[in-house]
C-alpha cells in the first residue's frame, strides 16, 4: 500500500502469512550518511535505518501481528511511523 507522507512515497507492506505489517521509506536523495544511520540507530527504538547499496537512506519499522493486535495497537503503529519519518527525514536524510 502506498502512503504519502510530507509529499514523499513511503509503503506498507503486509506479509504474506498476514502476520506482521512493514513500513518502508526509501529515498533516492539528500544528506545522508554513515554516521548519521548509525546514530539514528543508536538512539531510537522501533525503528531500522540503514544506506542501501546505492547509498541511499532507508528506513523500516515493524509491527509484529501474530496472535492478533487490537485497532488501536494498528492506528499507534501508524501514528509511530508518521512521526519516526518525519523525525529521520530531519536527522538522517537533511
Amino acid at each position: 500500500m502506498l502512503w504519502k507522507l510530507e509529499g514523499y512515497n513511503t509503503w506498507m507492506f503486509i506479509a504474506k502469512d498476514g502476520e506482521s505489517l512493514q513500513f518502508y521509506a526509501p529515498f533516492g536523495d539528500g544528506n545522508a550518511t554513515l554516521k548519521k544511520v548509525n546514530t539514528w540507530n543508536q538512539t531510537r527504538r522501533y525503528s531500522r535505518s540503514y544506506l542501501d547499496d546505492e547509498g541511499d537512506p532507508r528506513l523500516e519499522l515493524d509491527l509484529d501481528m501474530a496472535g492478533g493486535v487490537t485497532v488501536a495497537r494498528i492506528k499507534d503503529f501508524f501514528l509511530t511511523c508518521r512521526v519516526s519519518f518525519t523525525a529521520w527525514t530531519a536527522e538522517v536524510v537533511q
